[in-house]
């Protein structure tokens, strides 16, 4: 077995780190899984909290043993993600990757290291309603789409196959694995977002009622 001083990073840079010690526990997971996406990774938990280690070994070791990773703490807040946040999605043994939720914040995230902004959202509570900003982009997106605006405005007998289909970013010439994923990112936006807003809960729910079949058949086409 290798020595902690021979472990590194497999996805951050020795530039990268400095800015990634910055970030909250839920931030620096994002920012782990989104790189993990480019690269062609899927990471378990066991990975994850490895990596966390690595890039930030004051913060992630056990109390009293600074050569091993505690990994309840990070554990934790990836079931918090995965869950009710709807940040991930994936599983322990097949690896996580990001919502639509979490991909713009990814990608600031990103954007932020990038230019060494990355003081300018530290684990405080004003970045922390910022990153809330971030993560509506895909909620208003769903608030533009046609069987939103008809719900809306009450013309419901008007919400067809087509809105459906834009309502997830998807058509019938779209792969399975493609169509399986915008349709797990975008019920994820709807079960965190839906709790504030009654419309966007109705529509989704028309929206499956109506069109369950069609949904089945591209799932299983």
């Amino acid at each position: 077995m290798k020595k902690k001083s021979e472990l590194k990073p497999k996805l951050a840079s020795k530039k990268e780190i400095e800015s990634l010690k910055k970030l909250s526990i839920q931030r620096l997971v994002i920012w782990i899984v989104g790189k993990s996406q480019e690269m062609n990774m899927k990471l378990t938990p066991e990975e994850i909290v490895l990596e966390c280690w690595l890039i930030n070994p004051e913060k992630f070791s056990m109390r009293g043993y600074n050569q091993f990773p505690d990994s309840a703490i990070i554990q934790k807040r990836i079931g918090d993600m995965k869950g009710k946040k709807g940040i991930l999605i994936g599983s322990e043994t097949n690896g996580y990757s990001l919502t639509e939720i979490s991909k713009p914040i990814y990608f600031e995230l990103k954007n932020l290291i990038k230019l060494n902004k990355i003081q300018d959202i530290q684990q405080k509570e004003i970045p922390d309603r910022s990153l809330s900003l971030m993560e509506e982009a895909p909620y208003k997106r769903l608030t533009k789409t046609p069987a939103y605006i008809k719900f809306k405005d009450n013309r419901i007998d008007e919400i067809v196959e087509t809105d459906f289909l834009y309502f997830y970013g998807i058509n019938w010439h779209s792969k399975k694995s493609f169509v399986e994923n915008r349709i797990i990112n975008a019920d994820a936006v709807v079960k965190v977002f839906g709790k504030k807003d009654k419309i966007l809960r109705e529509v989704h729910l028309l929206l499956n009622e109506k069109f369950g079949g069609v949904k089945t058949h591209l799932l299983n086409k």
